[in-house]
């Protein structure tokens, strides 16, 4: 199997068991062929490298998923300001916004720095 195929395998394999470890990843490419753990490591962290991949845990721990695409958040996050407003309106948002207050506070700054780019690109009418 050539580099980029074991790539492709490496890539498909987390994506479809979902959050999973170096060893199970090689323990299913063992099934097809012998390969070493260190090799399907390497393949993990240039994945890691290349923002393919999100490593969590601790290094003899480490557990990988894969890095949603840029559609998939987006599609998430206007599910979620729909579901959000739809249910609970202003109220709703006021609350979302303590929530991102207390979890991440310099968030608020950007979301300040996103809305006043926003409004400057509004046609003035």
């Amino acid at each position: 199997m050539e580099q980029g195929a074991l790539r492709q395998r490496v890539l498909w394999i987390v994506r479809e068991q979902g959050p999973c470890s170096a060893p199970e990843v090689c323990s299913i490419l063992r099934q097809e062929r012998p390969i070493s753990l260190n090799t399907v490591q390497t393949v993990l962290n240039r994945l890691v490298n290349q923002a393919v991949l999100i490593r969590s845990g601790s290094r003899r721990h480490y557990v990988y998923t894969v890095q949603p695409s840029e559609a998939t958040v987006k599609q998430h996050a206007e599910r979620a300001a729909r579901d959000l407003l739809s249910l609970s309106g202003e109220v709703g948002l006021a609350h979302f916004l303590d929530t991102i207050d207390e979890i991440r506070p310099a968030t608020i700054a950007k979301l300040e720095r996103l809305l006043a780019e926003r409004r400057d690109q509004r046609p003035k009418s």
